[in-house]
């Protein structure tokens, strides 16, 4: 057994690290002189520094005995000197307690010497000190003092190798003088050579007394924790190791404080605890280990040197190999100190021993424990200190990222679909921490990314939408925003458009709120990655979703910025741009520009486009409705210009016809007839078939009417005839269309209308009748008196079957033909001669008189007193002429004057009725005078009564003269 040997005070110790080498025992050493040749500085209490005292015996030391030269720069008195004084003084001493005294001083310089000399040139001089020392036990056995001796002999006898005598003497100062203040020393110097010996149980006791009296005592505390630990090395030899460890436990709690760092222990110290580590380790090694070593401290309670305890040991037992017991002793600490400092760092040791001892197996579970326990969202992360923090970080920065793409690979390979979606779940969970963790991590847009991707697989829209935001857009990339973000921006673009499918059964609110997000998520990808080669397509998709909702402002702007993207997107897109902004613009009523933009639509469409003709025709429709706000503004000039445009911009649009029929609307509005009559025939001899073509005649007879063109306008009535949605519509319209022809003077045209007229509608009467009437001066002025008297019978005959519905007009009319007819009948009578032979021209003249007679009274049976007087007349000169007419007829030829005068008598006799029959009917015409009716008639009926009865009639009125002055 090896021992370093240490120089050391006997008062005074800071500590006693007595450090044993392999077998790890450790013993004292006793001190030594100076060796450079000076006195060494005697200690209180010792031979070398005895002091005067009246009793020897009394054990109480005398004062130093010092040779000192005169000056205070004289030379150190050399030892030899100081020897040679004592002795050449002993002689002269003759008190005994001084001798004693001296001896005992002489004793100890010798043995000052001898140690001295021993240490310089390994010389064995010590025979005369220890002599000295042993005459003044045999002379003063009793001496109190000699406590003193003994520890001086002691000290002899172990530097001469002498252990037995050693102990010998150490055994008799402890065993003889207890209260001894060498005894604690003594104790324990005994104790190491019990130890030393292989008497452990012996030493063991010993170094407990020693430990037992310098706790009570309170003496120099170097005593207490190598009796403590030595005591622990004692046990530890027995196999006593629970005991060892308690031992140990006393050391430590002097050695290492609380609050004091081992960094801060002095050298020797530090040997002391790490060998202490090392022999706490060995029992618990020869004890349960971890389980052991946790029911210690338990037991004893927490102390702060308690984790280099564990750190040790769990060092000793990963050099050994013994990793399964590392891994107990880790989990051990981490059991009862949750919440330590050092509780992620041993469990990061429990992984970094797995993977040492190639147990993978159960690595994942322990790398996703330690996230668990350590990570962002654990209890032990909100009480964590800040350079922990840094710790758990910097594995959290390996483990997260490991973590989540193990789980990754493991959903792709699962064979179940519940399996894929765990592994999901759990990829998902460590690349969402490691986000939250590493906020401003490089690697974090690439974890988010990978999340979002993850959510994808678990078709959780939502969260992959917002993790792929999130790499996009709230990271403040320098420069050129990188490429991954680009593609995360548009992978949330397509999570949204898969998102949307999950919106259906929500409320309209619901689903125009998501909507809105799915807005903002396509306007920010287009935004924030303009080069990007399908931000214009995202873009586009965000342009139509305005168009959608009808904003049309949103719609126009963006359309404008899509159709200037730079770079220049395809032409489709840039076609689809100009379309949306066209049909924004019709809706926002800004014609003119619409026009426009599908001007430039159709220039960038391709000629194969099935669309063409749409955008054509809404074309046109930007062009007539342009024309409509002008004609709201009453600016008829431009508005005509626009709406003829209309078929000059699109000649095949359907609105064509609309706008020309509208120009033409206009112009009858503004009375422009002339360009009215030509877009309308131009629009009837272009639209035959027009929804509208109906409307036209009308429009167009009111032109011609306007315009003085009468036979048209009548053309266009017959044609409304056919076209009205009523009998009464169609009767009206024909018989405008009558009077029409009639105001051209078309009289083939207007019989024809009117007979057409007449025949359908005898109904309303009033209007029959004038038709019928109007007919039959038509008919007369064409000479066709058959077919004029056949409307002149009708109208009669039509006043004769309702009279009581006739008004003034109708009876007028009637009595009106009815005279015609007369009038005619007349004209037949007076045409008639009385010729011979008499009696045959006779019945002609009469039959011709009856009939104008009848007519004439046919005439006057309407009341109506402008035809009946005439009626009155004519009969009275039907009569009046027939007699007449018989006295001027010829006579026969070859009678005598006897038998001329009886046939003239006779003639007279036959006139003479007839005459008186015309002077009773003028006299009753002239009657009416009475009545106020003094008209044609009655005054040629006056004329005639003068002739016929020329007595009454035709008397000379004596006129009186006039008074022309008074008297």
């Amino acid at each position: 057994m090896n021992r370093v040997s240490r120089l050391m005070p006997r008062r005074g110790l800071a500590v006693l690290p007595l450090a044993v080498a392999l077998a790890g025992c450790q013993s004292l050493t006793w001190p030594m002189g100076g060796g450079d040749g000076t006195t060494p500085e005697m200690r209180a209490g010792t031979i070398g520094a005895v002091a005067a005292t009246s009793d020897p015996q009394a054990g109480q030391p005398s004062a130093p005995v010092r040779l000192e030269s005169a000056s205070a720069s004289a030379e150190p008195v050399s030892l030899e000197t100081v020897m040679a004084s004592y002795r050449s003084l002993l002689p002269l001493v003759e008190d005994p307690r001084k001798q004693v005294t001296i001896r005992h001083r002489l004793a100890d310089l010798e043995f000052t010497r001898a140690e001295r000399k021993m240490a310089d040139t390994a010389q064995d001089e010590l025979d005369d000190a220890i002599e000295a020392y042993q005459a003044l036990l045999r002379e003063y056995p009793d001496r109190a003092g000699n406590d003193q001796i003994y520890y001086q002999l002691s000290r002899a006898w172990e530097l001469r190798g002498m252990t037995s005598q050693q102990l010998s003497a150490l055994n008799t100062l402890v065993e003889r003088y207890p209260d001894s203040s060498y005894w604690t020393e003594a104790q324990f110097r005994r104790a190491d050579l019990l130890f030393i010996n292989g008497r452990y149980d012996e030493a063991e006791q010993a170094f407990h007394q020693v430990a037992q009296t310098s706790q009570q005592q309170q003496t120099d505390p170097s005593f207490l924790v190598n009796a403590y630990y030595m005591r622990g090395w004692s046990q530890f030899k027995q196999g006593q190791y629970r005991l060892a460890l308690t031992s140990y436990i006393e050391v430590l709690d002097r050695v290492l404080p609380e609050g004091q760092p081992v960094q801060d222990i002095d050298q020797r110290n530090k040997t002391l605890i790490e060998d202490l580590f090392r022999v706490f380790g060995l029992s618990l090694s020869y004890l349960e280990g971890a389980e052991t070593l946790q029911a210690l401290f338990r037991q004893t309670g927490s102390r702060p040197y308690e984790i280099l305890i564990y750190d040790r040991y769990s060092s000793l037992l990963l050099e050994r190999e013994q990793y399964s017991d590392a891994i107990d002793v880790y989990e051990a600490f981490i059991e009862d100190h949750p919440g330590s400092r050092w509780a992620p760092r041993y469990h990061m040791n429990i992984i970094a021993t797995l993977e040492l001892a190639g147990f993978e197996r159960t690595l994942p579970e322990r790398k996703a424990e330690f996230v668990a326990n350590y990570g962002l969202y654990s209890s032990y992360w909100r009480n964590a200190e800040p350079d922990t923090l840094v710790y758990i970080r910097e594995q959290l920065e390996q483990l997260l990222p490991e973590l989540a793409d193990r789980h990754y690979l493991l959903a792709g390979k699962a064979e179940s679909e519940t399996s894929a979606r765990d592994n999901y779940y759990r990829a998902a969970e460590y690349y969402a921490e490691f986000a939250a963790t590493f906020p401003s991590h490089p690697r974090t847009p690439e974890r988010l990314f990978l999340l979002g991707e993850t959510y994808l697989e678990l078709e959780d829209w939502a969260s992959a939408i917002e993790a792929f935001e999130r790499v996009a857009y709230d990271f403040p990339y320098e420069g050129q925003p990188p490429a991954r973000a680009a593609e995360a921006g548009y992978a949330s673009v397509l999570a949204y458009r898969e998102y949307a499918r999950a919106w259906q059964a929500e409320s309209a609110s619901e689903q125009q709120s998501y909507e809105d997000m799915q807005q903002l998520n396509r306007l920010r990808f287009a935004n924030a990655f303009p080069a990007d080669s399908r931000a214009p397509d995202v873009f586009f998709m965000a342009l139509q979703r305005e168009f959608d909702q009808q904003n049309w402002e949103d719609s126009v702007a963006m359309s404008s910025r899509l159709a200037a993207w730079q770079p220049a997107p395809r032409k489709e897109l840039i076609t689809e741009a100009l379309l949306l902004s066209g049909h924004s613009l019709f809706e926002l009523e800004r014609y003119a520009k619409a026009e426009q933009a599908y001007r430039d639509a159709l220039v960038a469409m391709a000629e194969t486009d099935e669309r063409r003709d749409g955008v054509r025709e809404n074309l046109a429709a930007t062009v007539f409705r342009q024309a409509e706000q002008l004609a709201a503004a009453g600016n008829v000039d431009a508005a005509v210009s626009e709406y003829l445009r209309v078929g000059a911009a699109v000649p095949e649009s359907a609105l064509r016809a609309n706008a020309e029929y509208d120009a033409a609307s206009l112009l009858v509005t503004a009375a422009r007839w002339d360009e009215a009559i030509s877009v309308l025939t131009a629009f009837r001899a272009e639209f035959p078939d027009h929804e509208l073509i109906d409307t036209v005649p009308p429009k167009l007879a009111l032109a011609y009417r306007e315009t003085g063109q009468w036979e048209q306008a009548g053309d266009e009535l017959r044609r409304m005839v056919a076209l009205a949605s009523t009998p009464e519509e169609q009767r009206q319209n024909l018989q405008i269309a009558a009077e029409l022809y009639d105001q051209a003077g078309n009289t083939g045209k207007a019989i024809d209308t009117w007979r057409q007229y007449a025949n359908a509608y005898p109904e309303p009467a009033d209007a029959y009748m004038e038709a019928s009437n109007r007919l039959a001066e038509l008919y007369q002025a064409e000479g066709d008196i058959t077919r004029r008297d056949f409307w002149l019978r009708r109208q009669m005959a039509f006043v004769d079957d309702n009279p009581e519905s006739s008004d003034d007009r109708m009876r007028w009319l009637a009595a009106s033909a009815s005279a015609t007819l007369a009038r005619e009948a007349l004209e037949r009578y007076d045409a008639i001669s009385l010729t011979l032979p008499l009696n045959e021209s006779m019945v002609a003249k009469t039959n011709a008189l009856e009939e104008a007679v009848n007519a004439y009274q046919k005439t006057a049976s309407y009341g109506l007193s402008a035809f009946s007087t005439e009626a009155g007349y004519q009969i009275a000169h039907i009569y009046g002429r027939l007699g007449a007419d018989l006295m001027a007829s010829e006579r026969p030829p070859g009678l005598s004057e006897l038998e001329l005068a009886q046939y003239e008598l006779l003639l007279e006799e036959q006139a003479y009725p007839f005459e008186d029959n015309a002077i009773d009917i003028h006299e009753q015409n002239i009657r009416r005078a009475r009545e106020g009716i003094y008209d044609e008639w009655v005054q040629r009926s006056y004329e005639a009564l003068k002739r016929l009865l020329p007595g009454r009639y035709n008397k000379q009125e004596i006129t009186a003269g006039v008074v022309n002055e008074l008297g």
